[in-house]
């Protein structure tokens, strides 16, 4: 009886370590020397269940990673794991100091028109605190990535995630020669600098097919007309596959969720 026992004990606790060998997923973090921005910056990454290099894998990027990188890569790691989606790599990015990094990073003027339409004087957006766009675009197609793709076994096949001023920074890039084949862009600020995102949009070439899920709120006005105006420039471009989401009853902050994984389930079977 207790050989029995013993050989029990051992066998669940073998496949405990097993379990564990199999569904660990920790975060691993990266650091580039950024030429473009002249400073050291660190990328999060995520793996699906049994990464092997000698398969391929998409990249999903996050912006605002100190907020959202764990609810993402977990939902991922999850829902790749339960054959959803393609098992994918997760890239997370954070903006060192959200109070003034995430504005440089992911603004490409200085505002002078606020959310609600209110004009603003140069003490509200300046170089302290925006306009860096470019720079940030730069480090992000011509360093992070390639980083990425050269440490980890990726397929080319790349998602971007960007809520607020990441989905403003999506937009834009739309204008530009840009990597994505998929951009989530979530209640964006397409207010910012009085909607020159869509006017941008209206004189692109969209030469490459690129899917887009964009979700809205109500609030405010002004926000939601400027986000009416750029779908509707979007629905013209050929190229472009649009889905999107209008979230009567929720928040600039609490439509991330569902907007998150409505998404990924629409743009990445």
């Amino acid at each position: 009886m207790k050989n029995i026992l013993l050989f029990i004990l051992l066998l669940t606790s073998n496949l405990s370590i097993a379990q564990h060998s199999i569904c660990i997923n920790e975060a691993i973090e990266h650091k580039i020397h950024s030429e473009y921005l002249n400073e050291d910056r660190s990328y999060w990454v995520s793996l699906p269940l049994r990464y092997s290099d000698t398969l391929s894998y998409p990249v999903i990027y996050v912006f605002d990673a100190e907020w959202r990188f764990e609810l993402i890569r977990n939902i991922i790691f999850d829902i790749g794991a339960n054959k959803k989606i393609a098992n994918s790599i997760v890239v997370g990015i954070p903006h060192i100091d959200v109070n003034e990094k995430r504005g440089m990073d992911l603004t490409f003027s200085h505002s002078r028109i606020e959310y609600d339409g209110e004009e603003v004087d140069s003490t509200w957006y300046n170089d302290s605190n925006s306009g860096q766009g470019m720079k940030f675009y730069n480090y992000l197609v011509n360093e992070l990535i390639p980083d990425v793709n050269k440490n980890y076994s990726t397929n080319k096949h790349e998602t971007l995630i960007g809520h607020s001023y990441g989905g403003y920074f999506g937009g834009y890039i739309l204008s530009l020669d840009n990597p994505f084949e998929v951009i989530h862009i979530y209640d964006p600020s397409i207010w910012y600098s009085d909607g020159e995102v869509t006017d941008r949009l209206k004189k692109a070439n969209i030469r490459n097919k690129v899917k887009i899920h964009l979700t809205y709120q109500p609030e405010p006005a002004f926000h939601k007309n400027k986000i009416e105006e750029f779908i509707g420039e979007l629905k013209k471009k050929q190229n472009i596959s649009l889905t999107t989401e209008f979230y009567q009853h929720e928040t600039h902050n609490s439509l991330f969720l569902d907007s998150f994984y409505q998404g990924i389930m629409k743009t990445n079977q």
